[in-house]
């Protein structure tokens, strides 16, 4: 029996260039036995009903192509549905952070072999409150940036648009007050902002932190109070792999952390809009199945 495989894809991702290799990625997959069943999103509610409209057991896999975002929402799908096949991601965005820590292939030859060699691992999900996160849990300077460009800035200068974007909040940004409780660090804190990684790729960079996406534990960053150009500086520090070791930077590892603030703010996860504060953020180890190329690191 030929084995089928869910492809859900964003057309709108990226620079859209993914929508005209449709027709080489089935071939391929043809060739290898597998029968692509794609489904073309529209908006993120169309993503649950792409697992839906097929009973989960007639896939032997879920491909999406697309950034963070989509892919975000394809893991709340799966996990809500009770989907437990593996998963694959085409790297098809602005910004491609899940697919680059977990060395997903960039080529659609690579990655339908990888898929029919059908080795998979298991790894962790962040939760905060009720949604799940697969890179970051974040809020704070300019943690909303994806929130706020337009589709065609994003689509005209890449990943260029976030750090523009950015830019536009430092010289009004004040630290926010947050109280933190977790077994490791209990505390009231004026923070920039704060992140919480499940890998060690946020916005595109990497970050020099022993993030395992199999370890049960997730990584906390967050950045205190001080003078704006300390700030940029300790941004670039922090983007170029360093800092975790600056005197203005919390940092420790856990397996759950509360986020309390004074203020109404809006928390990111993975570039989408999460619930607002509070956040109980927890490790929900080894909850998604993913593939991986054998000879890469897993």
């Amino acid at each position: 029996m030929v084995r089928k495989v869910r492809l859900i894809y964003n057309p709108a991702a990226g620079n859209t260039s993914f929508r005209h290799k449709l027709d080489y990625l089935i071939g391929k997959f043809q060739q290898y036995g597998l029968q692509i069943v794609p489904y073309r999103t529209l908006c993120k509610e169309d993503i649950p009903a792409a697992l839906r409209e097929t009973p989960a057991e007639a896939y032997s896999a879920i491909v999406a192509a697309g950034g963070d975002g989509t892919v975000h929402d394809v893991v709340n799908a799966m996990v809500d549905a009770r989907i437990e096949v593996p998963l694959a991601v085409i790297p098809a965005g602005t910004a491609n952070d899940f697919a680059a820590h977990l060395h997903m292939p960039s080529t659609l030859d690579n990655l339908s072999a990888m898929v029919a060699a059908g080795n998979y691992r298991e790894i962790d999900l962040g939760k905060a409150n009720d949604r799940y996160f697969i890179n970051v849990a974040s809020a704070g300077l300019l943690t909303d940036v994806s929130h706020t460009i337009g589709l065609h800035f994003k689509n005209l200068f890449g990943k260029l648009a976030y750090y523009l974007k950015g830019l536009e909040q430092l010289p009004d940004f004040q630290p926010l007050p947050f109280r933190i409780d977790s077994e490791e660090y209990c505390g009231e804190e004026e923070l920039y902002l704060f992140l919480i990684l499940n890998g060690s790729y946020a916005g595109g960079f990497r970050l020099v932190v022993p993030a395992q996406v199999d370890d049960g534990l997730l990584d906390v960053i967050a950045v205190r109070r001080c003078s704006l150009p300390y700030l940029i500086s300790l941004m670039f520090k922090l983007a170029r792999g360093g800092g975790l070791q600056d005197r203005q930077v919390l940092y420790f590892q856990t397996k759950a952390v509360a986020f309390r603030s004074t203020v109404t703010l809006t928390s990111d996860l993975d570039g989408e809009k999460g619930p607002l504060l509070p956040l109980q953020i927890e490790v929900c180890p080894r909850k998604l199945k993913v593939f991986f190329q054998k000879g890469r690191p897993s």
